[in-house]
């Protein structure tokens, strides 16, 4: 109710009550002990009613007062969750930034009149990680646990992350392996069970992940194949140094047809026959490979082989001229191999094709070699000079006395 209307209010009834209230008649007594006090019934009356006013205003009074608390109140609240607000963007900024200790400080201050405090522990969590603090990343984590207790999915995933960002492996491992008992099939879960135990070289783990990781789409097909290559061949790698050459075989023939048409895992093969000197496996192994696809790295393992038969393997070679006529690798390999089927010219031939091609370290040195066998020091110095071959270990090539030097019916 307005003033005004209020004060029309008292005047009307003043005048109307007033006049009444005169004519009363009688008086009224209170007695207080042996004293008694009198007053007139109009008196009387008129204060009470005077009272009952005054006391219907301290009722308006205390309402307002109450009223404007309220809103003082709520003006300083909305205050401080703006100001929470403002931390948490600035503390993000920061971090996006790398200003990870004005972010970390940011961060906590705005949690503690934001809603959002799970995302502000979550943040501070990385903050401090990126500072090596692992002791209040590990608080925080517990901070955003105590804040969203129903997000345990959602913080032990990011600290399974921080985890293995800072190389704790075995503390990411218990994390991960906690949360799948959770939620076995989640995404996410299982990308970083395949990112730690490839950073664990646990091949064999990667391998029985990966239907998994492709039944709930993970990655994509594409990208799933090559991480199934990825891991047979390194696990082949990781078999011929804890178990030899043996179980490698064993294992080479229980592979997939699939996998074992991959270049990566033909290689990866290849590479274990050459480190073995198994030279006649080798040879079978990549002419197989060979016929499918043409592959330059089996090209280049292909003239380190020491055949018992070496004009054998070098028309093997000299047969994938006719795909790769100027092939720097292939016309390196046949160089050599030339060597050590002891065709001087031919491998002279076949090197400087290929310098021309592409001058390189390993083509000059058995260049050198073959300008040797045919009895030019001079270019053989000249050769080793332009190759710098102490930059590389080259094949050994048998010396030969010149007494001992086969006729070279390519000359």
């Amino acid at each position: 109710m307005k003033l005004k209307w209020v004060i029309l209010l008292a005047l009307f009834g003043g005048l109307v009550l007033g006049p009444l209230i005169s004519n009363v008649p009688g008086s009224t007594y209170i007695l207080l002990d042996q004293t008694a006090i009198e007053f007139k019934n109009n008196f009387a009356l008129g204060l009470l009613l005077l009272s009952l006013f005054g006391l219907w205003v301290l009722w308006i009074l205390v309402r307002y007062l109450l009223k404007t608390s309220n809103i003082t109140v709520g003006w300083f609240g909305d205050r401080n969750l703006r100001k929470a607000r403002q931390q948490t963007i600035d503390g993000m900024i920061a971090l996006a930034e790398g200003h990870w200790k004005t972010a970390e400080d940011l961060l906590i201050k705005g949690a503690k009149f934001r809603d959002t405090k799970l995302i502000n522990y979550l943040a501070a969590a990385r903050a401090a990680q990126e500072q090596d603090d692992d002791k209040s990343r590990d608080q925080y984590l517990q901070a955003a646990a105590k804040a969203q207790p129903d997000a345990h999915i959602a913080i032990g995933l990011t600290q399974a992350q921080l985890q293995i960002q800072h190389r704790q492996f075995e503390q990411a491992l218990a994390t991960l392996t906690h949360l799948r008992e959770m939620s076995p099939h989640h995404p996410y879960l299982l990308k970083l069970l395949h990112q730690l135990y490839t950073r664990l070289f646990e091949w064999g783990q990667v391998l029985e992940l990966l239907p998994k990781l492709r039944k709930y789409r993970v990655y994509s097909p594409e990208r799933l194949d090559d991480l199934e290559v990825i891991a047979w061949a390194e696990l082949l790698s990781v078999k011929a140094q804890r178990e030899g050459l043996p179980a490698v075989n064993d294992q080479w023939l229980k592979l997939p047809k699939n996998v074992r048409k991959r270049p990566q895992t033909q290689l990866a093969y290849a590479e274990i026959l050459a480190k073995h000197h198994q030279y006649d496996q080798l040879e079978l192994h990549i002419k197989d490979s060979m016929k499918h696809q043409w592959q330059e790295p089996l090209a280049k393992l292909y003239g380190h082989i020491q055949s018992e038969e070496p004009s054998r393997t070098l028309a093997t070679a000299e047969s994938w001229l006719k795909i790769k006529p100027g092939n720097t690798t292939l016309l390196t390999a046949l160089g050599k191999l030339s060597l050590r089927a002891q065709l001087w010219g031919k491998a002279k031939n076949y090197l400087e094709q290929s310098i021309a091609q592409k001058p390189t370290a390993e083509a000059h040195y058995y260049l050198g070699q073959a300008y040797r066998e045919l009895g030019h020091p001079i270019q053989e110095q000249e050769e080793y000079h332009r190759g710098l071959a102490n930059l590389i270990q080259p094949d050994a090539i048998p010396q030969l006395s010149p007494a001992q030097h086969p006729e070279d019916k390519t000359l």
